[in-house]
């Protein structure tokens, strides 16, 4: 199992030793051991946002979502502008099956950081997943105009173009695809046919 790019990125705000514990624990995915990391480093020291963020993560893994959004508050309440701690909780609050509230986070999350491709796949997933194609498809756009190597923004983009109907433009995102995963593009195409 690959590292997870945030799990990454946090892993390298701390000593060596504990960045190789916190890849280890994610890449065994115990997710006990990485809560129980991040509360003996909270209770040693409860200011650090990250720290809260890691628990919150743990947390969320074993479908902990209430406890996890309370990590990821306390996190907020330390760093009120980081984009992942917000993209985190919004996940969480969308496993609650609190969308409006999900919404808010993501968008809290775009006010910081208006470019953030991340944040505009993040939130036009919560549209499809919740099957809003319409709001989806503008999210998806931005996505790919922040950062147009994002293949799993031009899947849903391609994808929710053919919900939409929008057969013409469904094909051009397919072939912004098919330049990073063709693959998947093709997997795509094949379903598009078949319906």
């Amino acid at each position: 199992m690959a590292v997870t790019p945030t799990v990454a990125a946090f892993a390298r705000h701390v000593d060596q030793g504990t960045a190789r514990r916190i890849v280890e624990l994610e890449q065994k995915q115990d997710w006990p051991g990485m809560a129980a990391l991040a509360q003996a480093q909270l209770q040693r020291d409860a200011t650090g946002a990250n720290w809260w963020w890691l628990q919150g993560y743990a947390l969320a893994r074993q479908d902990q979502h209430a406890a996890a959004v309370e990590s990821y508050q306390q996190a907020l309440r330390i760093s009120p502008e980081d984009e992942d701690t917000w993209l985190s909780l919004a996940q969480s609050q969308d496993a609650l099956g609190r969308s409006d509230l999900a919404v808010r986070a993501y968008g809290q999350a775009l006010r910081n950081r208006p470019e953030s491709a991340q944040a505009y796949l993040a939130l036009a997933e919560h549209y499809m997943q919740h099957g809003d194609p319409d709001r989806a498809l503008p999210n998806y756009r931005e996505s790919v105009r922040y950062d147009g190597y994002l293949a799993q923004a031009w899947y849903g983009l391609a994808n929710a173009y053919n919900l939409t109907g929008q057969n013409e433009r469904r094909d051009e995102a397919l072939q912004g695809l098919r330049k990073l995963d063709p693959a998947a593009a093709d997997q795509l195409e094949k379903q598009f046919r078949s319906k």
